[in-house]
């Protein structure tokens, strides 16, 4: 994030096909996603794919014929050209793998380890992955789907190989997001198809997507960009909402990327990050003025109250509503945030998972002085796309208007995700990654009218 001062000097402020076993394990842990249960709707015909960890070989192959089988249909309807399977098939890799090649390029399992990737190079037409440490983790840390998302999304290059589809490395992996999230939706809906969703599957997937992100501060005109977490969730889910279709005009214009290079060194360093002392008062002006302009327009003729603010070490025993880090004291007209939770939000995540705790409370404080609900699924998705709607007034016009730093939406997505479900494993009543991520596309890409 960043802010300027009087004089214009800004404050320090805050993958390919790769998917760094590092990363991972942080969200991960974000996420909170343990294995508590087993599946209740395995059925004989079905693999069940969700939240659990699977049994990779079974899951892995009846995903392999359900992309055929979703691909036999929709190239021809999407693109009018027969789909023709894999020649080289889909391949497994581990350390007592032996060596193969792709384009004429000698690879061992050292050079595939922790990757998965598709090689359309020269006469090589083949899905690879390590099955050895990759796919083992993701399945541990993300589930059954999240194996089966990587492959739907190698195999979006398959097609683009299939479509002969041309545009920058950001478009095409952003494409083969929005397939995989095309092929979800499919075995989602199809009775008969090989594979099966489970409970937690799309939640899931969205954390899965995550992990695939680029580094915070890489330029959407990188030759090898492939999108920052919050793009590539949204083209998942653009997928998954409108088909395959949708994603075929993704190299035409559709491809939302918002990938920013870092300004300063200073920003780079930091990572685009105030400190919490900084960060706090910053963000709670910035909705103290958002919010008097944005409350008329939720619901007309209703003015808002600034509230008065309340760091606190707990939270408060009776009187007041609380989400997670923070919540709203009505009878004071208080917005209160927990410090310790605050700070660990920030030091895991960074400052913009303050900045979607504080915006939280500032939307309780809204709905309440609105006489809206504050309580459940409905009241607190309307509050992620608030905070959508605030996070866009923050971008601004463009780079140089904007107060946000490179990574900022993804500190955002990523505290969304972080805070669908307890640490036990449960489906918080908010709603789960998917709904939250999607409410706040529709803050950010439709403004206030969405939220209502």
């Amino acid at each position: 994030m960043s802010a300027r001062r009087a004089d214009h000097r800004r404050r320090q402020t805050g993958a390919s096909s790769v998917v760094l076993m590092a990363v991972v394990a942080v969200v991960a842990v974000l996420v909170g996603v343990t294995v508590v249960t087993r599946d209740d709707k395995r059925s004989a015909a079905q693999v069940m794919l969700s939240r659990n960890a699977a049994q990779l070989a079974p899951a892995t192959t009846a995903t392999q014929s359900s992309l055929n089988d979703f691909w036999t249909g929709q190239l021809p309807e999407v693109y009018g050209r027969e789909f023709i399977q894999l020649r080289g098939g889909f391949q497994p890799k581990t350390p007592q793998s032996p060596p193969f090649s792709c384009g004429g390029k000698r690879q061992t399992y050292d050079d595939l380890k922790g990757n998965a990737f598709y090689c359309g190079d020269g006469n090589d037409d083949y899905i690879a992955w390590d099955a050895a440490q990759l796919f083992p983790d993701l399945n541990n840390a993300f589930g059954g789907i999240a194996a089966a998302v990587v492959l739907a999304h190698e195999m979006g290059h398959a097609v683009q190989r299939r479509a002969a589809v041309e545009a920058p490395s950001v478009v095409i992996e952003l494409q083969a997001d929005c397939f995989a999230g095309a092929w979800v939706r499919y075995a989602e809906t199809s009775d008969d198809d090989p594979v099966g969703l489970g409970d937690g599957a799309l939640d899931s997937a969205v954390s899965t997507v995550l992990t695939l992100r680029d580094q915070p501060g890489t330029s959407a005109t990188n030759a090898q960009a492939h999108g920052l977490g919050f793009d590539r969730v949204n083209a998942f889910q653009t997928g998954y909402e409108q088909g395959a279709g949708e994603c075929a005009g993704f190299p035409d214009g559709r491809a939302v990327t918002t990938e920013l290079p870092f300004r300063t060194v200073s920003e780079a360093r930091t990572g685009g990050n105030l400190p919490l002392a900084e960060a706090v008062p910053f963000l709670a002006g910035s909705l103290d003025v958002f919010w008097p302009k944005a409350l008329p327009v939720v619901v007309p003729g209703e003015s808002f109250d600034r509230p008065s603010r309340r760091p606190v070490n707990s939270p408060p025993e009776s009187g007041c509503v609380i989400e997670a880090a923070s919540g709203y004291c009505a009878d004071m007209n208080a917005v209160f945030w927990v410090v310790p939770a605050l700070a660990q939000a920030h030091q895991l995540i960074g400052d913009l998972a303050t900045g979607t705790a504080l915006s939280d409370a500032w939307g309780l404080a809204a709905q309440t002085q609105a006489g809206l609900p504050t309580e459940g699924r409905t009241a607190g998705l309307q509050r992620d796309c608030f905070t959508g709607v605030w996070i866009a007034a923050l971008a601004g016009n463009g780079l140089e208007q904007s107060l946000l730093s490179p990574g900022d939406v993804d500190e955002v997505l990523a505290t969304m995700v972080a805070g669908s479900y307890s640490q036990a494993g449960d489906r918080l009543d908010r709603g789960g990654a998917f709904a939250r991520t999607k409410a706040l596309r529709l803050g950010l890409f439709e403004g206030l009218g969405s939220c209502r």
